[in-house]
């Protein structure tokens, strides 16, 4: 800047040089107002140079400010470019691994879809399995019930059969109960009451009873004989009935005999009489038992008008048939 000084001062001298070349004939006084106005201009000039100088040395400072931060701004800038070409190089390489992966992409959603229509068939298959297996779980679970009915209807009929097994083991373990037996009695007995008069004084006979075992309690039979009375014969026919208390081998029984007494030597005195007695028996043998009982027999009307009783003690041995009881 302090080289334009001397160049402006040139110039300014020669433009007074001019003037007082140009204007020869002009008087001394114009040219001393003329000098003095161009001193005057030569101080607004030099003036208006020293504000330009100013203004210039302002904008060149500002200048040199500006060129320093261009400078820099352009450091700034190429480093910027730098990085904006790493970074387009990068976006690019980026772009390329977008583009495969797109593409990755693309081809994982067509693996995906066929996948998936794979898998959806796969579904309602399984579905269709599924039903079928429920169906078939609902086939065995009505199996099982039908089974475990039969289980345990064929349970109850083995424990019916075991049970019936049983009772017919121990019903044919246990003595035969029931069957024909025969009882052949001897009786002897007194008279009682009046007693001094025929078919009233005593007693002697015997009778055979064709009896019947119901049970291992009841007997029942039909029987006959002959009574020797102290007046005469007499021939009953008659029902045995008997009970018997707890069989065993030594056991008390109770036995009823009723029915018609014939008289041969006076047929129509013949008349009912009844024989209830009290007595035990003792088995001797499966087959075989003896009885001892005490009892009253009481004729209706024997011969001569008049009603007998008789206390009467009697003994008996019965026999078992072939299938009889084996109590």
């Amino acid at each position: 800047m302090k080289k334009g000084y001397p160049v402006l001062s040139a110039i300014v001298f020669s433009f007074v040089l001019i003037l007082v070349t140009l204007l020869p004939g002009c008087k001394n006084d114009e040219l001393t107002n003329q000098v003095m106005i161009l001193g005057k201009e030569k101080i607004q000039v030099t003036n208006q140079k020293d504000s330009l100088m100013r203004m210039l040395t302002e904008r060149r400072t500002v200048y040199d400010t500006l060129t320093t931060n261009y400078n820099s701004l352009s450091d700034d800038n190429k480093a910027l470019l730098a990085k904006i070409r790493s970074l387009q190089s990068a976006y690019n390489a980026r772009g390329e691994q977008i583009k495969k992966a797109e593409a990755e992409k693309v081809e994982l959603n067509n693996v995906i879809t066929a996948q998936t229509v794979k898998n959806d068939s796969l579904v309602r298959e399984i579905t269709v399995r599924e039903g079928k297996i429920a169906e078939l779980n609902s086939n065995i679970e009505s199996k099982e019930v039908e089974k475990n009915n039969l289980s345990n209807l064929i349970k109850q009929k083995e424990l019916t059969i075991a049970a019936d097994s049983l009772a017919e083991v121990k019903r044919l373990s246990l003595p035969k109960e029931n069957g024909f037996v025969d009882i052949f009695e001897i009786m002897g007995g007194f008279g009682l009451a009046t007693t001094d008069v025929d078919y009233a004084q005593r007693v002697i006979g015997f009778d055979n009873i064709f009896g019947y075992q119901i049970n291992k309690n009841f007997l029942a039979g039909f029987g006959a004989g002959l009574n020797f009375y102290n007046g005469g014969i007499g021939v009953p026919v008659f029902i045995d009935l008997r009970y018997s208390f707890k069989p065993s081998n030594f056991s008390p029984f109770i036995a009823a005999d009723g029915g018609f007494q014939l008289y041969p030597d006076n047929m129509s005195a013949s008349n009912i009489f009844i024989q209830p007695s009290i007595g035990l028996q003792k088995r001797l043998s499966p087959n075989t038992s003896l009885k001892i009982s005490v009892g009253v027999l009481t004729a209706g009307m024997v011969p001569g008008g008049y009603r007998s009783s008789f206390f009467t003690i009697k003994g008996a041995v019965s026999f078992n048939g072939r299938k009889g009881p084996e109590i």
